[in-house]
């Protein structure tokens, strides 16, 4: 009963990624090349991510388990602002590097998106791989 427990509320988590990317993809598609309005479809895909990486970090902050990465040098929120900072120094160069023809705004919001994304991914791979071992 437990496993098919576990089973529903991963293919519930999965169906609901799915549905929130979609709204990106169809933003972008709506955008029809326009890169001014692909610039808001980054900027709102990375406030979702936000958000969810938010939600992350109030989740492991809450669990017991988790409490001594909060209990050590630094914490969790410690932790989360330098990679906020790291992801905008990252991001500025990025721009920096790829910019030139007026599209600074596109450069930036993508990569905000790319590496909010790759850090909310991060996230939940740590946490389904502690969870794992957990049981």
């Amino acid at each position: 009963m437990k496993n098919k427990w576990i089973a529903f509320m991963a293919a519930l988590l999965v169906g609901a990624q799915g549905a929130l990317a979609s709204d990106y993809g169809l933003c972008i598609n709506r955008s029809q090349g326009d890169w001014r309005k692909q610039v808001v479809c980054e900027q709102d895909e990375t406030r979702r991510l936000m958000r969810e990486i938010t939600n992350t970090y109030a989740k492991l902050a809450r669990d017991p388990h988790f409490n001594r990465l909060n209990s050590g040098k630094t914490s969790l929120n410690e932790q989360f602002k330098s990679w906020q900072a790291y992801r905008n120094s990252y991001c500025a160069y990025w721009e920096q590097a790829k910019s030139g023809y007026g599209d600074e705004a596109y450069h930036q919001a993508e990569c905000m998106r790319l590496v909010t994304q790759k850090h909310y991914d991060d996230l939940e791979n740590l946490i389904n791989m502690a969870y794992a071992v957990r049981e």
